[in-house]
């Protein structure tokens, strides 16, 4: 699955996002101003302005899908926050950007993460439904986030792509769900079927991309066909058999 600042410390970041409606003691280390510009919350008003701020800047991304027609001034006044109180919490724009960025990526793994979790399919197979969930999940996220995935998607392409959070994210999401691909593909050594499963994922996640930024057609981000045919795609680039299926309508939603 698309930098603003460029962060020294992920991690961090990362550590943040996910604990960002998570009561957070004053410590020494929380009053220092982070490494990308972001200080974490410290009372539980500090939370839900900070949670007000995200989801201002997520809907106004959605809206726009271009993070340079946001302003400032937007995002506190939809928040019904201030300027001051930005400030408070974040060094810039930038670091909002990449905050709100984070929060959207770490939410889309844990779809990923409870999904493996919870279906039984992630262990037992076949192959071909584990290549479902994969596509499904992919492309739900993409629609849900689309705008805000387009905005930096674009914003990347013009930076150094080594700090890249969107790059990141499928890395950590490849080493879910890899390994459990990977181990349906007896017919091949484990080193093949583990390059063949990031591969078929590379070339997925890349349509899904190219779709985002160009709408290119024939198919389009809203047609209830692009799931089957990223599903067939990977199946056959990955050598597996194909499930007869009905002729299907391209529809958008």
């Amino acid at each position: 699955m698309p930098t603003s600042s460029k962060p020294t410390t992920r991690p961090a970041t990362a550590s943040r996002a996910r604990s960002a409606t998570q009561p957070t003691g004053e410590t020494t280390a929380t009053r220092q101003s982070m490494d990308d510009g972001v200080r974490p919350p410290l009372q539980s008003r500090s939370e839900q302005s900070l949670a007000k701020m995200v989801a201002a800047c997520r809907a106004l991304a959605e809206e726009r899908g271009n993070l340079d027609d946001i302003s400032l001034n937007e995002v506190v006044t939809a928040a019904k926050s201030s300027i001051g109180a930005f400030y408070g919490r974040f060094k810039d724009k930038e670091a909002l950007l990449g905050y709100v960025l984070e929060v959207a990526l770490r939410e889309a793994e844990g779809v990923m993460q409870r999904s493996i979790a919870d279906e039984p399919v992630w262990q037992a197979g076949p192959a071909q439904k584990i290549v479902e969930r994969i596509v499904g999940n992919y492309v739900s996220q993409f629609r849900l986030n689309r705008g805000l995935f387009r905005g930096f998607l674009r914003h990347y392409s013009a930076r150094d792509s080594r700090d890249n959070p969107m790059r990141e994210a499928n890395r950590r999401t490849y080493a879910l769900v890899v390994p459990s691909l990977a181990a349906q593909l007896g017919d091949r050594d484990q080193d093949t079927a583990i390059f063949e499963v990031r591969a078929a994922l590379q070339f997925m996640v890349g349509t899904l991309a190219n779709i985002l930024l160009n709408d290119p057609g024939p198919l389009h981000l809203d047609d209830d066909a692009l799931e089957p045919h990223l599903h067939r795609m990977m199946i056959r680039y990955l050598g597996l058999p194909e499930a007869a299926a009905p002729v299907e309508r391209r529809r958008k939603r």
